[in-house]
């Protein structure tokens, strides 16, 4: 791939700032990577962070996201939160390729909330990931009316470039057209699909049940790029959703399924979080084994659930949102263990 590898360092150092806070203004930044494509400077509403010469990641509004860039068109994953797909879409964009392919990896809102955006473009997803974003869907537009105008409100009081502002009174000027439908893909798969970018391969692969019932993650072998979605939280407690299927054990599986894919060079992209490495992705495996041991230990200890959900290690305390999560997580690693 076109990314100096030597400078790969530097731009995880870079993305540090992880999650860029809507209606910041930042333009294309290559944070120290060799890349072959010009800089510019128009502001934005998301912070894009350059990976090579190719690959853009967007951060900030919901779930980080991955473009992907041929010479004619573009491969854009996850929508962002609902009634910033056309911010998303607009300013991925503005690099000169148009979009051309569109996949979620998986149902959360924060990463299908925007897809209306892609609303003209075949959009892929796991099978089990359809019916749950149809459902987002409905939800987000049943509330559009009270959403939206908040939503265009913050952008205001935040400074957002006045192209953001439109995109979303745009969305809610179109809001008669919307139904679930323009949200769902139009394409499913079960266990692998492959999309081709002028001639550029993408694989998408569903391991197991993880975050959800319905995560995949994306492979762009040539740039020796992997966007995991949210099955990677790094550098913080991951979300296991239960209600949508999830399991520590499967989500292990589907760690193991993106290691096979990765070497020494591999970006990791998260779907929250900084930018990482293959380490980034098995420190996330290292989080539910850890997990797992203690709830074993505990339970061998005749510890009741409610005592090991007050298990607090001074490590995991440490990451954010730690009195909310860590609990949670552990009584779902309980209940998986003891059926």
């Amino acid at each position: 791939m076109d990314v100096s590898r030597r400078h790969f360092t530097s731009l995880v150092a870079s993305a540090v700032a992880g999650l860029a806070l809507p209606g910041r203004a930042f333009g294309w930044s290559d944070h120290g990577v060799a890349s072959g494509r010009s800089t510019w400077s128009q502001a934005t509403h998301f912070q894009w962070h350059s990976v090579g010469d190719r690959v853009r990641i967007a951060m900030g509004g919901g779930g980080n996201t991955l473009l992907y860039m041929g010479e004619r068109g573009a491969l854009q994953s996850d929508g962002k939160n609902f009634g910033l797909g056309r911010i998303l879409r607009r300013e991925a964009e503005l690099q000169g390729v148009r979009a051309t392919h569109f996949v979620n990896t998986h149902n959360h809102g924060d990463h299908s909330g925007g897809n209306d955006g892609f609303g003209d473009l075949s959009r892929v997803a796991h099978a089990n990931a359809r019916p749950r974003i149809m459902a987002t869907a409905e939800a987000n537009l049943d509330r559009a009316r009270e959403t939206l105008p908040r939503t265009i409100e913050q952008l205001r009081e935040q400074g957002a470039p006045a192209e953001a502002v439109a995109d979303v009174e745009a969305t809610l000027a179109a809001l008669d057209g919307l139904t679930a439908s323009t949200f769902a893909p139009t394409e499913t798969f079960q266990d692998e699909h492959e999309a081709s970018i002028d001639g550029h391969p993408v694989e998408l692969r569903w391991a197991s049940r993880g975050h959800t019932d319905g995560d995949a993650f994306v492979f762009v072998p040539e740039e020796n790029v992997l966007h995991c979605g949210d099955l990677l939280f790094h550098g913080r407690h991951p979300f296991v959703d239960a209600s949508s299927g999830a399991t520590p054990q499967g989500w292990i599986r589907c760690v193991d399924a993106m290691l096979e894919r990765c070497d020494s060079e591999t970006v990791v992209v998260p779907g929250h979080g900084e930018l990482t490495d293959r380490a980034g992705l098995a420190a996330q495996k290292s989080y539910f084994e850890r997990l797992q041991s203690m709830v074993a230990a505990a339970i061998r200890q005749g510890r009741s659930r409610d005592e090991i959900t007050a298990l607090a290690p001074a490590d995991l305390v440490a990451l954010p949102s730690s009195e909310r999560m860590l609990p949670q997580n552990l009584g779902i690693v309980y209940d998986e263990m003891t059926g």
